[in-house]
């Protein structure tokens, strides 16, 4: 006779146990000036605040310990702090941690989260804020600062900046943009258009009148977050015509951009818009102050209505997670500012594709693609022709279409084409092309030569408040950078440059970021760019106009500029590339 065993089991319940001493009552992010906020600016100062409820006096601790930590998007912990203590007895306790600057622990614009950790007898509360961390530094980018004659069609501001929702851009006829012309704001893009025929007389652009311009980054209430400095520009005038203009007007990244080991490859596309054909250009490119590799490229000759399209090979400079590349025209035309194109690079950078690639092409756009590369001549010569068929010694039809799609789209040159009539409008046309977009590279040329002009060294009118520019003499052979933090310096300095009483800083809110040019560099002006964040500290980009061939630069190019005071290290780099 078999036993059966019987298994009982009981649920064991623990003894009732204490409601939870400490409790949470709040955790928040406060600005310096003591208000509680949800959105801060990366040049501001925060303060922590915390707040528990203990239920009784501590039976084993004297103290609540606080521990406060700030998480980035990301979710890794950026910002740790313990220490704070408040006395374990029943009733509110509070604590704070006050004057953290953000840039201690910022890198990039968006969402933070305020953790907020309080133990009292092996208890542990933990409470949560989050807050909004967006990039005051809006850079303007176009018209660059001190554009005269502007012909644009419409006229396009464009800016760098991140962390806002929308941008604000004013445009008046006056240094402190009292009483505006036009003020209008976008849906959170980097460029923005001004109205070619406003319906006021008043904001009607002249010719020849100085403008001035800024940006302004809002949030998501329309609070101001961030402002750039204010830039100036004029449209030519109605009776004056561009004979000479040679434009970059395309910058773009060809591969993805997603290892930063690796190189980048670019496509630029310059463009002849003036009534000359110019010849010996040299195209210079580079990314985050560094030339790239295969940087610069010579274009021969470009003819009015012509483009070129030409490819580079940079790497992006080591620690930065992104930098300003910049393509130029080493080319003294009627208009100056569209000689370069900028583009802010980072990580997952788009890639883009040949126009007419994943279809195949019609003989008809085949046919227009040439003719628009044999010139007006052949065109006209062949007008009333068709054609149904169309060979290529050295390749298959299908490599054929793909060399035509590459020259609709401005990566390959036309080098010599022939058309043969074979009897009524049958055409046949043999073509050789060059898929290599910078054909003749290997040639280097000079640097045309425009008539001998006077360079006007008397110093530069201050229309820009926080900024100043001018000539002075050369510190050496090569630029010198200046960073100033002190009135004493400011003074010594000034009195090199000016016989005049410096001007006022406020030196314990403000720094003077500067840069004068070398001996050697032979430049026209300088341009800062803006600033960005780096590992060490934060990098201020610029960029010098070279003085034209048959003028003489006696003296150097200086440029001083305002900005939020910060005690970071503070380096250079130069985003135009020298010869």
């Amino acid at each position: 006779m078999k036993t059966r065993l019987a298994l009982i089991c009981c649920l064991l319940l623990p003894a009732a146990s204490r409601a939870a001493n400490i409790t949470g009552t709040g955790a928040s992010v406060h600005d310096s000036a003591g208000a509680a906020r949800s959105t801060f600016s990366n040049s501001e100062t925060i303060t922590l605040r915390q707040s528990v409820n203990i239920a009784e006096n501590s039976p084993t601790s004297d103290s609540v310990d606080f521990t406060f930590e700030i998480l980035n998007a990301a979710g890794a912990a950026v910002f740790t702090h313990a220490g704070n203590s408040a006395p374990g007895t029943q009733g509110g306790a509070q604590t704070q941690l006050a004057g953290i600057s953000i840039n201690s622990f910022y890198s990039s614009p968006g969402n933070y989260t305020f953790r907020a950790k309080a133990t009292l007898d092996a208890e542990t509360v933990t409470q949560t804020a989050a807050f909004l961390i967006s990039s005051p530094n809006i850079t303007l980018i176009y018209p660059p600062n001190g554009a005269r004659g502007l012909s644009d069609n419409p006229l396009t501001f464009r800016w760098t900046a991140s962390g806002a929702s929308r941008y604000r851009v004013t445009v008046a006829d006056n240094a402190s943009l009292y009483n505006e012309l036009h003020s209008a704001v976008n849906a959170g893009e980097s460029y923005y258009s001004y109205p070619a025929d406003p319906s006021e007389p008043r904001e009607r652009l002249v010719p020849e009148q100085v403008y001035y311009w800024k940006v302004e980054g809002l949030d998501a209430s329309n609070n101001k977050i961030s402002e750039s400095n204010v830039y100036t520009f004029s449209l030519k005038g109605q009776a004056s015509s561009t004979t000479r203009n040679v434009a970059v007007t395309l910058l773009e990244v060809t591969t993805p951009a997603l290892d930063f080991e690796k190189p980048i490859n670019f496509k630029a596309v310059l463009y002849n818009s003036g009534s000359a054909t110019e010849s010996n250009i040299s195209v210079k490119m580079s990314l985050g102050g560094l030339s790239a590799q295969d940087s610069p490229k010579p274009v021969m000759t470009i003819g009015p209505g012509e483009q070129v399209a030409l490819t580079f090979t940079a790497f992006m400079p080591p620690g930065q997670e992104q930098g300003l590349a910049a393509a130029c025209a080493d080319l003294f035309d009627d208009n100056m500012p569209d000689n370069c194109k900028t583009r802010l690079i980072g990580k997952d950078a788009g890639t883009t594709t040949a126009a007419g690639a994943g279809r195949k092409l019609t003989y008809d756009e085949m046919f227009q693609a040439i003719l628009q590369r044999l010139g007006p001549e052949a065109a006209k010569a062949l007008e009333g022709y068709t054609f149904e068929s169309l060979s290529c010694a050295n390749c298959s039809q299908d490599e054929l279409a793909l060399i035509i799609a590459a020259l609709i789209s401005g990566e390959a040159q036309l080098i010599g084409a022939s058309v043969t009539e074979t009897g009524g409008a049958e055409t046949t046309l043999g073509a050789n092309t060059s898929a290599a977009a910078d054909a003749g590279s290997d040639s280097a040329g000079e640097e045309a030569v425009p008539e001998e002009t006077s360079l006007d060294l008397s110093p530069l009118k201050n229309d820009i408040p926080g900024e100043w520019s001018g000539y002075t003499e050369a510190r050496g052979k090569e630029a010198s950078t200046i960073v100033i933090r002190s009135k004493k310096e400011w003074r010594k300095l000034w009195q090199t440059l000016s016989n005049e009483e410096e001007p006022d800083v406020d030196f314990g809110d403000s720094m003077v970021i500067g840069v004068i040019s070398g001996a050697l560099d032979r430049a026209a002006a300088v341009r800062l760019l803006g600033s960005r964040k780096t590992d060490d500290g934060m990098a201020f980009d610029y960029y010098q106009i070279e003085t034209p061939r048959g003028a003489e630069a006696s003296k150097a190019a200086y440029i001083f500029r305002l900005y939020p005071r910060s005690d970071d290290k503070v380096s250079f780099s130069r985003v135009d590339v020298r010869k």
